[in-house]
């Protein structure tokens, strides 16, 4: 499946929370998605849920 065929899903969080998201993708040179992609399948895999 490409990126461009991957679901798209629409949240809402908190302002701060997405302004730091934001830097921290800008720092390790991502996009905003691939930050929030690796920091949720890192949570995952930590919890023997994604492996």
């Amino acid at each position: 499946m490409s990126k461009r065929d991957d679901p798209q899903l629409r949240i809402r969080i908190p302002q701060d929370l997405k302004e730091t998201l934001e830097k921290v993708a800008r720092d390790n040179d991502r996009t905003l998605t691939a930050e929030i992609t690796r920091r949720l399948r890192e949570s995952l895999e930590r919890e023997g849920i994604l492996f």
